[in-house]
């Protein structure tokens, strides 16, 4: 058991946000100033929300809500301009019919960006005061979903911190908690590896068919899209391909069975090991996993990044000593003490599970404490052409 919020609809909190979420760019300014204002809630803004087609409305309808659906957010403040295309009250039925608390202020119907700062700050400081009475109590670990993530990848990701976290996977699966790995461009070339450890015929047939059809989608860019898999990060870390890069990427998910291929930012089903059709993007990854429901992120790097996420807590594995030392602040388990003879595998897996835990019993990451509240949609209908 892990002492946590308990949600009413069954699911386990493991921070209690109140999240300050726009529905479209426009509304940013409001959600900056009420962040300003009251510091305890946590700001979100973005680059979207309008005069898209339906397939991005659609995609950003279901990720807005997921967002505000993920277990570690107590309550909403939805801001709207009100003339967006993405419909604010398609949002909030779809919170409020997952058991999510959520309250609307529209820019237009309030006056001013002025007055509608006011009307989200009252919001905001009663759900604050509603969230402070909540207390955590014990929780099943079974009720976990952990994002699995990569991020500036080196030559020592798929040596070290990778496999590591695979280790980990694998003891958390084995506790009943559900994994969920992600980036399909980094299965490209390894998916016949991924699809050996599927559950049944049905997710080894739907690994194969999510990495054909990213593979189809970025033939249409050419012979450039390459450059969009494989970093000048990556290349100056000691990576040569995509295959290369695949194959240390997907260790993350450990040996456990695949049991089930979910579309981008939706909730699994089923406990274990999972897979995310997302970018390999690592901010709108993430997203899309805590869309998902994820409360916790385990992001591996090679040559250090500070990325975190608005409603979840994001703990940093790096593959070497020396981006450790020079990253300290950023991160927060150093899988370098394999490649220095200090510690085993499974050694550094057993210490990302403790950490993991006393993450989702209060203790803070280091993107945490650094403010990291980064969050990007996934590039998919009229969002692929104009961002």
């Amino acid at each position: 058991m892990i002492k946590a919020y308990a949600r009413a609809n069954g699911r386990v909190g493991i921070r209690n946000h109140v999240i300050l979420l726009p529905t479209v760019v426009c509304a940013n300014a409001v959600v900056e100033e009420v962040g300003r204002r009251v510091p305890e809630a946590q700001p979100i803004t973005h680059a979207y929300g309008c005069t898209l087609d339906p397939v991005a409305n659609d995609d950003m309808t279901k990720v807005f809500a997921g967002i505000a659906c993920n277990p570690n957010v107590y309550a909403t403040v939805l801001v709207s301009l009100g003339c967006e295309t993405v419909i604010p009250q398609q949002v909030i039925d779809i919170i409020e019919a997952e058991g999510g608390k959520c309250a609307l202020v529209t820019v237009q119907d309030e006056g001013d960006t002025f007055a509608a700062a006011d009307a989200a700050e009252r919001i905001a400081r009663q759900f604050i005061e509603e969230a402070a009475r909540v207390e955590r109590t014990d929780c099943p670990e079974t009720g976990l979903i952990i994002a699995l993530e990569c991020g500036a990848s080196d030559a020592f990701s798929g040596l070290s911190a990778n496999p590591a976290v695979g280790k980990a996977a694998d003891i958390m699966v084995d506790m009943g908690m559900t994994c969920m790995i992600s980036e399909i461009t980094e299965y490209m070339g390894a998916e016949h590896i991924a699809a050996a450890q599927a559950i049944d015929d049905k997710v080894r047939a739907d690994i194969v068919d999510v990495v054909a059809r990213t593979e189809h989608e970025l033939a249409k860019i050419g012979q450039a899209c390459g450059l969009a898999d494989i970093t000048p990060g990556n290349i100056a870390g000691g990576l040569t391909t995509i295959e290369e890069k695949s194959l240390g990427c997907i260790r993350k998910g450990g040996s456990r069975p695949y049991v089930q291929v979910v579309g981008y930012g939706e909730r699994p089903t089923r406990s274990g090991l999972v897979l995310m059709d997302t970018p390999g993007q690592d901010i709108q990854s993430l997203t899309g996993l805590m869309a998902g429901g994820a409360q916790i992120g385990i992001f591996t790097t090679g040559r250090g990044t500070p990325t975190g996420s608005p409603v979840a807590p994001i703990v940093k594995v790096v593959s070497n000593t020396t981006a450790f030392r020079k990253m300290r602040r950023n991160l927060d388990v150093n899988a370098g003490t394999v490649i220095d003879g200090e510690k085993t595998l499974d050694e550094v897996g057993r210490e990302i599970v403790d950490f993991v835990l006393a993450v989702a019993e209060g203790r803070l990451t280091a993107s945490e404490m650094a403010g990291h509240r980064e969050f990007a949609l996934r590039c998919n209908g009229s969002l692929g052409c104009i961002y």
